[in-house]
Parts: structure tokens; sequence; C-alpha cells
């Protein structure tokens, strides 16, 4: 869990820097809801490692 904690750490850490150097407005915010959705993921991920009832959040 710790790789996969410091794995997306370092990859959200370079899409951030590739949001910097694209010059297209549309495409940097294409690129900023994509890191959006990848941080929602992995943050229902831990909800779910740490067995966090579901039920609870769909309610």
């Amino acid at each position: 869990m710790l790789f996969i904690l410091a794995l997306t750490i370092v990859v959200a850490g370079f899409c951030l820097w590739v949001v910097q150097v694209i010059a297209n407005p549309t495409a940097r915010t294409l690129l900023r809801v994509f890191i959006g959705l990848c941080l929602a993921a992995v943050i229902a991920f831990l909800v779910q490692a740490w067995g966090f009832p579901l039920s609870l959040l769909l309610s």
C-alpha cells in the first residue's frame, strides 16, 4: 500500500508539472480534470482499504 501511495505522489507531481508546460488552455483544463478524477480514485481506494463502510457514503 505504501508503494501505491508513493507512486501516486510521483505521478501527481509529474502531471502538475506537465500542466505548467502545456500552453493550450483546453488541454490544461482536461488534464486538471483527469488529475482530479485520479485523486478521487485514490481517496476511494484508501477509504476501501481502511474498511470504511461504503453504505454510509452512498446513503
